[in-house]
């Protein structure tokens, strides 16, 4: 299946975000319509219920995991249908989510399922990808999460612990380049990681690279553009989400307690890389991490690192929307961002909206029905020639056009 089109109503204002549900308090605090990931275990976590946090003005980006370590982010291949199964009945059980990352930075040993005698399974793009797209499928089959988006989990930038035989060294930039090419354009968005060398706002922006042979790859945030500029063509409509974000201190994740600027310039980055049109925009940056497994990790413990974040969110980023669409869209302004995110079709002639439409003038369907979300309800769009039909689901006497 193709990519679900990505609708208004499924993003926040902003594109600030913090790492862990817990965070939500600071950003309601400091007025902010953001966003929130938390990561689950399917086996073992209950299946939240995130709508006080969506009429809140938030929205959350769940990731699904196997489990955390030894354990995998996604099972032995063995373990791929009864994964994607539990997946699916999980992501049934929640409300107000609709976006889901599947397991997290698959190229790093750290995250490698076992294969019950004491080894770790690398996880190959291709195992990856086949995973995928049997989860993405399970929960895309359960009744009201047809349009529920499955993002790739993102790559461990800087790694290069998984190789194979078309990556020899490793390289963790054609890792990504790899899970993609291997979905073959049915995923619903591209999440992405990296982080700074040193916590101060020259070091966002540094542009050295790593020596040879990952010589084209930045050691730092700029790591990000690598990300960008390796997404392919098919896959740039794609909404993206910088889902981990933090300072490495010697090597290793590490939060200062000092208001550097650090936090405002990595937003000021992103926003300006959104600024530029051709880009493909960044939706989300979030700050990891809220809650304090880890001392290094959290900076929700660090009142400078705080007053660093609100001056951040103080600026005001707004989010820009794959297509060029905005936050806040009337319901015929997404349907028309819906129709602009599809390639013309074959024409189908014994459809009931091709029959509507040849009823009432419209000439020939330029894109096949597509599906999109509006304010929790589900609706069905086609392009025809002098006009965009649309219709709620359910309601398949009101159907109502937009013309051209």
């Amino acid at each position: 299946m193709p990519p679900i089109p990505p609708t208004p109503n499924q993003f926040p204002q902003s594109i600030y975000g913090i790492h862990d549900v817990e965070g939500a308090n600071f950003l309601q605090q400091n007025n902010c319509s953001g966003w929130l990931v938390h990561s689950v275990k399917v086996w073992s976590d209950a299946s939240p219920d995130y709508t006080p946090l969506v009429n809140a003005g938030l929205r959350v980006l769940v990731r699904l995991n196997n489990g955390y370590g030894s354990e995998g982010t996604i099972p032995p291949p063995s373990g791929y249908d009864a994964f994607a199964q539990k997946c699916a009945e999980w992501v049934a059980q929640t409300r107000g989510a609709q976006l889901f990352i599947l397991g997290n930075e698959m190229n790093i040993s750290a995250e490698r399922p076992n294969d019950g005698n004491g080894n770790s399974l690398p996880i190959l793009p291709s195992d990856y990808a086949s995973c995928f797209l049997k989860c993405r499928a399970a929960i895309q089959a359960k009744p009201g999460f047809a349009n529920a988006n499955l993002i790739p989990g993102a790559t461990g930038p800087y790694n290069i612990e998984t190789n194979y035989a078309t990556n020899p060294t490793g390289d963790w930039i054609k890792y990504f380049q790899d899970v993609l090419a291997a979905l073959q354009n049915q995923c619903d968005g591209i999440a992405i990681h990296c982080y700074s060398r040193g916590q101060n706002p020259g070091d966002v922006t540094n542009t050295d690279k790593f020596p040879a042979p990952y010589q084209n790859n930045f050691r730092g945030f700029l790591a990000y553009q690598n990300f960008m500029q390796a997404i392919p063509a098919a896959m740039r409509q794609l909404p993206v989400y910088l889902t981990e974000t933090q300072p490495l201190i010697n090597d290793a994740p590490n939060w200062l307690d000092d208001d550097t600027g650090w936090v405002r310039a990595v937003y000021t980055e992103i926003n300006r890389w959104n600024s530029i049109s051709s880009n493909q925009p960044i939706q989300a940056l979030a700050m990891f991490r809220w809650l304090n497994t880890d001392p290094h990790w959290c900076f929700s413990t660090k009142p400078n690192v705080l007053n660093d974040f609100r001056a951040a969110i103080a600026q005001n980023f707004k989010l820009r929307l794959p297509g060029g669409a905005q936050p806040g869209q009337t319901l015929e302004q997404a349907t028309l961002a819906a129709a602009k995110s599809k390639p013309w079709m074959p024409v189908n002639n014994t459809a009931a909206l091709w029959k509507f439409a040849k009823a009432n003038g419209l000439q020939d369907q330029q894109t096949d029905e597509l599906s999109m979300t509006f304010n929790g309800e589900q609706y069905i769009v086609q392009v025809f020639n002098l006009g965009i039909v649309y219709v709620k689901v359910g309601d398949w006497g009101n159907i109502k056009v937009i013309p051209k």
